[in-house]
């Protein structure tokens, strides 16, 4: 369920798998069965051990959803593999290692890269694919629809040649891009913890997601991976008028760059270059413009029985210190002295 965290301890490693089907179901196809793609056990040194002391074999596992992407935390007291089997992963997964150590086998790759603590590995799931977990570690693994992690790459760098992006790449979390997408990675799963979570709303969780998703994009490109490139050429006026009749009839509805840009018949770099062009902005920000002017709008209308915080949540501000104070740049006036002002005429 979006807005949450799932939180069960598993002893046998065979199960994790079957338990973690429960929740989220990485192929469509509910033919196929978790041990037929997926595989987790312990290594065969630690197989007899196991077998004799059960009670100290165990594995805390965490599940939360935003939207399509699945985060899993799992806390391993030994030391565990992960192998992707046939007809493998229609999904990427990012793994952040948040304590002790693993490594990360690719099929292309004769041997496993260890990773320490703070790094991360984004890979598809190919089958072949091995994640090891060394003893008492933690990490967390964040699967995405390959298609929407694609689609965004095409987005952002407006790839007009038709190629699948490579995306494998080894995350550095040290600095830059990856830094971010570390950082961002465990905001997203502190906030799913939360039962108040404002990502429990489709219109403010939206954002996240796509905002997530263009992090993990622009790491992998600061990574190193292949990647399409840019093209240039800004929309016509005409096209951004559209944009903008489409953002004013949608406001209310969660809303990405990229329907933006469908709905106006262009591509989101010809968008942004169009914004940026002919109207000082970003579509982004034209977008909240326009939020904040039917806010206005409804909070001018109102007969007292809308509070300016079921305003605020029903156009996306999920903050209303931050948009008391752009509606107060906006109008000249905080959304509450227009109440005001409205009762009095009233």
């Amino acid at each position: 369920m979006t807005g949450s965290i799932t939180t069960v301890e598993v002893q046998d490693p065979h199960e994790i798998t079957p338990t973690m089907w429960e929740w989220f179901r990485p192929t469509p196809t509910s033919a196929i069965t978790p041990p037929q793609f997926l595989a987790r056990g312990y290594r065969a040194g630690d197989w007899q051990q196991y077998k004799a002391e059960k009670d100290s074999y165990r594995t805390t596992v965490s599940v939360g959803k935003i939207g399509q992407i699945c985060f899993v935390r799992m806390a391993d007291r030994h030391a565990t593999d992960m192998v992707i089997g046939s007809p493998g992963l229609d999904h990427y997964c990012l793994s952040f290692v948040q304590q002790g150590s693993g490594a990360f086998r690719s099929t292309e790759s004769h041997s496993p890269a260890e990773i320490a603590a703070g790094e991360g590995v984004l890979f598809q799931g190919t089958p072949g694919t091995l994640l090891q977990t060394g003893h008492k570690s933690v990490k967390t693994n964040v699967w995405i629809p390959a298609r929407a992690l694609h689609r965004q790459a095409a987005v952002l760098l407006d790839g007009r040649n038709g190629d699948t992006p490579n995306l494998n790449a080894r995350i550095d979390a040290a600095s830059g891009a990856g830094a971010s997408l570390r950082r961002l990675t465990e905001w997203l799963y502190a906030e799913l913890s939360e039962p108040d979570s404002l990502l429990s709303h489709e219109i403010t969780a939206a954002p996240a997601q796509e905002l997530f998703l263009q992090t993990i994009v622009m790491a992998a490109a600061h990574s190193g991976s292949a990647l399409p490139r840019c093209q240039n050429g800004a929309a016509a006026p005409a096209t951004l008028r559209r944009a903008e009749e489409f953002m004013r009839s949608k406001a209310e509805e969660p809303l990405t760059v990229e329907a933006i840009a469908n709905a106006a018949g262009c591509s989101v770099r010809a968008l942004q270059l169009g914004f940026r062009r002919f109207r000082g902005m970003s579509p982004t920000e034209a977008l909240r413009r326009v939020r904040l002017e039917l806010a206005y709008q409804v909070i001018m209308r109102s007969d007292g029985s809308a509070s300016v915080w079921e305003v605020a949540t029903r156009y996306g501000f999920s903050n209303l210190g931050r948009f008391a104070n752009q509606y107060l740049r906006a109008f000249g006036e905080y959304p509450s002295m227009t109440l005001r002002h409205r009762a009095s005429r009233t």
